[in-house]
């Protein structure tokens, strides 16, 4: 009887270890959650064995993390913490409303070359529009906004704009066969169908604004944040409180695109049944 009930046991083990291996494998919640904690303690063990003398270890990027968390004021390590993840949300929000707008719009021909001209900018650094921003904003906050609203939409613009181009011609003609007028058109064909794959680009591209968000918070230090403490922290080599920082950033980071996930999932529940299709 014990060979018995534990065959079955053997073979789920066997398949799950198959599974992993095979391309488009497909693996439970269990051991997905598994894998993950496997090459987590990988690239621990990698940081402790590391070679490099002057990468700080855990233990001292722990130690520095308490350091900056008993810190009072500017220097503490919450209020900055809170000044870039209120920048991030603040820029993320207005650029992917502006860059809805701009790439909708790309659809009537009038609008087709500003578009473009949007997409083009992109390859022009941020800093190359700062005699810009200074003219119309105040240095400090306003103008770390703008300049990270205008550098994520420039991308964002890009990455919408090729999600609405993907549409196949045969959807408009259908809907035309079907009496659909211009806006309904616009509506059933155009925004609804495409507005998953919108959330799926700002989520993207959200990560493009913490590499602006260093920069932008470097060149522009009024008010701290997480920008401006690497910068003071590497200028004086101390380089644990730096990779604090830096794994701050990179849990926000995933923590921010689990929520658009969820969002995605409560807004439109139906494009997962896409998906899974």
């Amino acid at each position: 009887m014990e060979n018995i009930s534990t065959k079955p046991a053997l073979n789920n083990s066997q398949n799950s270890f198959g599974e992993i291996a095979r391309v488009y494998g497909s693996v439970g919640a269990f051991v997905r959650a598994n894998l993950t904690l496997l090459w987590i303690g990988l690239a621990l063990l990698l940081w402790f064995l590391n070679p490099i003398k002057a990468l700080p270890n855990p233990m001292e990027v722990l130690q520095a993390f308490r350091g900056m968390w008993r810190a009072a004021g500017s220097q503490g390590l919450v209020y900055n913490v809170y000044v870039t993840l209120k920048l991030n949300v603040v820029g993320l929000f207005y650029s992917a409303v502006i860059s809805l707008v701009i790439s909708y719009l790309s659809v009537i021909p009038l609008f087709q070359p500003f578009n473009r001209m949007v997409q083009w900018l992109r390859y022009i650094p941020i800093v190359g529009f700062n005699l810009v921003f200074l003219t119309l904003f105040a240095i400090g906050w306003p103008m770390k906004v703008a300049m990270l609203t205008t550098g994520m939409a420039f991308f964002l613009v890009t990455s919408m704009t090729g999600v609405i181009a993907a549409i196949p011609r045969m959807k408009y003609e259908l809907a035309k066969v079907l009496g659909y007028n211009d806006w309904q058109v616009f509506y059933s064909v155009i925004v609804r169908p495409t507005l998953p794959a919108m959330i799926e680009m700002i989520a993207q591209n959200a990560a493009i604004g913490w590499v602006m968000i260093t920069a932008i918070e470097t060149y522009n230090r009024t008010e701290g944040g997480i920008g401006s403490q690497i910068y003071a922290y590497s200028s004086t080599n101390q380089l644990a409180e730096v990779y604090a920082y830096l794994l701050i950033i990179g849990v926000i980071a995933v923590a921010e695109d689990g929520l658009f996930r969820l969002l995605k999932r409560l807004l439109f529940p139906y494009s997962l049944i896409a998906e899974r299709a």
